[in-house]
């Protein structure tokens, strides 16, 4: 067997070279600095973990950290916890310097130590080193980090431990386990007859499967919310403020407080998961409900929006004078109150409804009556559009010398604004084209 060499005993590389430089060619030489540079390299910057690498999470190499016993006494856990935050500042300061494997390394050494402090603050350095992998694309690490909270999932026995599971899954982005966990809270809270948690941790779940798109198994937890709160109106109106610190906001994000459900919210989500699942009936049955709230709440602004995206779920299903009577009521609550945007927006689907139907004096009449509400708005460029719409159907109806005029209103407000003359007075110049055909 060949003599391995220390670091001292090993000759001058360069020396080595010129050694060899007259009995060896270049396209050699140059191969040996790179291959020597590699390993350097390798050396300096170890490789990181690979599918065929034991899990770090598991050796059981002794640690010079590691407590003789795993009963510590106070001063003992204080200073095992310092040690561990100097780790975890050596491994943040590895990854600054672009040495994610070494940052790692050091990391999966704080989590194995981190179990001498109890599952809590297990759970606390997973979910943070945890967050770490995924904000960098370290697949594997996430992977095996993933495991040990399943792990401890299995162990848990004690429920005050489980809003810290589900808020370290989540910073995983572990879909499955974060929902299995808040269903065992949820459980407890049915158990424990206790609304208010029900209420915050469906709420929980829900975002969560729209954050994922998983909007088939969101319509379900937000028809249990809103009837939750049907039921419980009294009791989450006087209790508007309360927090549960077993929820967590949104997809990955970390623990904090988050405003209690509301019969509003509940409905609105419920109706953009039908929207989105392709169920427009479902969808309209949860905006009337909604609807409802809002007149009961005295809140008359929101409901022409909510009368437009009626409309919308009915023309899709091809219930024509179902959505022209919504778009109608969405006009006529939206004028009063002096909402001149919905008013329009209503108009103008309403205008393109008739106009798909070729039902021309209709959708005359409706650009006309869009035409004095944002002459009252002052929305030149609403009324710029309105002309030139208008000159559109004239087109289509072949009335040239109408749309001619509609057309050359639409320029002189175009001028006005200085914006799109250019594009009327091709409109113009088209239809001067036309009425000398027809001459």
């Amino acid at each position: 067997m060949q003599n391995l060499m220390f670091p001292e005993e090993m000759p001058n590389r360069g020396n080595q070279i010129l050694r060899m430089r007259s009995s060896v060619p270049i396209g050699c030489l140059l191969f040996l600095w790179l291959c020597a540079g590699s390993i350097a390299s390798a050396q300096t910057n170890p490789p990181g973990l690979d599918q065929f690498s034991p899990n770090p999470l598991e050796i059981t190499t002794p640690d010079p950290l590691a407590p003789a016993n795993e009963s510590l006494s106070s001063t003992q856990r204080d200073e095992l916890t310092a040690a561990l935050e100097q780790l975890n500042l050596e491994a943040a300061a590895k990854l600054e310097a672009g040495d994610g494997a070494g940052a790692f390394e050091i990391w999966f050494r704080e989590l194995r130590l981190r179990r001498y402090l109890g599952p809590a603050a297990e759970i606390a350095a997973l979910s943070r080193v945890g967050s770490v992998a995924w904000s960098n694309g370290k697949n594997l690490e996430l992977q095996l980090i993933t495991k040990r909270l399943q792990a401890i999932q299995k162990e848990v026995k004690s429920q005050e431990l489980l809003p810290a599971l589900a808020a370290a899954f989540q910073q995983v982005r572990a879909k499955g386990p974060t929902v299995e966990v808040y269903q065992e809270i949820l459980e407890n809270a049915r158990q424990n007859q206790d609304i208010l948690a029900q209420g915050q941790i469906l709420k929980a779940i829900g975002l969560i499967h729209i954050n994922w798109l998983s909007y088939d198994k969101a319509a379900p937890v937000y028809e249990e919310l809103a009837t939750l709160i049907q039921e419980n109106r009294a009791l989450f109106a006087a209790n508007s403020a309360v927090q549960n610190s077993a929820v967590v906001a949104g997809n990955g994000a970390p623990p904090q407080p988050v405003t209690p459900p509301t019969e509003v919210d509940a409905l609105r989500q419920l109706a953009y998961v039908y929207q989105q699942s392709k169920q427009p009936l479902k969808a309209i049955a949860a905006r009337e409900k909604l609807g409802s709230v809002y007149l009961n709440l005295q809140n008359p602004s929101a409901i022409p929006a909510l009368k437009i995206a009626i409309a919308s779920d009915y023309q899709t299903i091809g219930q024509i004078n179902l959505a022209a009577q919504y778009y109608q009521e969405a006009y006529n609550l939206a004028v009063p109150i002096q909402q001149y945007a919905q008013a329009s927006e209503a108009l103008d689907k309403l205008a393109l409804l008739y106009r798909s139907q070729k039902q021309w004096e209709p959708t005359l009449r409706i650009y006309q009556m869009q035409l004095l509400l944002e002459e009252r708005a002052y929305n030149f460029y609403g009324l710029m559009n309105t002309y030139d719409n208008i000159g559109q159907v004239y087109q289509e109806m072949k009335a040239y010398d109408k749309a001619l005029e509609s057309y050359q209103k639409g320029l002189d407000v175009a001028k006005r604004l200085g914006h799109r003359q250019e594009y009327f007075a091709k409109k113009i110049q088209k239809v001067n084209k036309q009425l000398q055909r027809t001459s």
